[in-house]
């Protein structure tokens, strides 16, 4: 189902926004919410002709995720929509990278697998804990939010979770439609510089100092 957002809520410790979609329209407590380029959040409040939002990034939103690449399955907790969503307390041995694409897990019933959530922003060593500290930014705008779709997750029709084969399967099918939009094309970085050509040229030698002046002898 197609809802708009039609304003954000005014609270400067929650990550919401509120569509016009509600109870009148079937919409429930807890439902998944994307855009075309990603997950967006879940719907946390719902009135008779409007609903709440609270987006992914919000500092007490946690996602169960998984590596696209590699299928290893972490949680991606908010951390406000102005800074990246976080993968704390990793092992420093982790394989994940810059660039690996995060997709939603299915774990826990709420979200349908396979959908993007976020691209791995960075990735570094917490020296003192010997952990990895992992920032992923995520697919769809969420500060830029106009037209969302409402899903029906496997909580509310019953249908069973998907295997790791078939999460990776569909994530893959629906990489193929958005990711155009998530990730810039390799032709739109440009040409790869060229490198300069060894000089030929021989080097001038420097003139040969003029010899010291000698000395004339005085006369008898």
């Amino acid at each position: 189902m197609v809802t708009q957002v039609i304003s954000t809520v005014n609270d400067p410790y929650s990550d919401q926004v509120v569509i016009d979609k509600g109870s009148v329209n079937g919409v429930y407590e807890g439902q998944p919410v994307i855009s075309d380029k990603g997950v967006v959040g879940q719907v946390v409040a719902v009135a008779k002709l409007t609903s709440r939002v609270l987006l992914i990034c919000d500092a007490t939103h946690a996602l169960p995720i998984q590596v696209l690449r590699n299928d290893i399955r972490v949680i991606a907790a908010g951390n406000g929509c102005t800074d990246d969503l976080q993968l704390e307390h990793l092992p420093a041995n982790t394989d994940i990278r810059v660039g690996d694409v995060l997709v939603t897990s299915g774990l826990g019933g709420r979200f349908p697998e396979g959908y993007p959530v976020a691209v791995v922003s960075s990735v570094r060593l917490d020296t003192q804990r010997a952990y990895t500290v992992i920032q992923a930014r995520p697919t769809a705008g969420l500060q830029r939010l106009r037209y969302l779709l409402l899903l029906w997750g496997a909580d509310r029709n019953g249908s069973n979770p998907m295997t790791p084969e078939e999460v990776h399967r569909v994530a893959n099918e629906r990489l193929m439609q958005m990711m155009p939009q998530v990730l810039p094309s390799p032709d739109s970085m440009g040409p790869p510089a060229p490198v300069p050509a060894p000089a030929t040229g021989l080097t001038q030698p420097l003139p040969d100092a003029p010899p010291p002046p000698q000395r004339s002898s005085g006369g008898q």
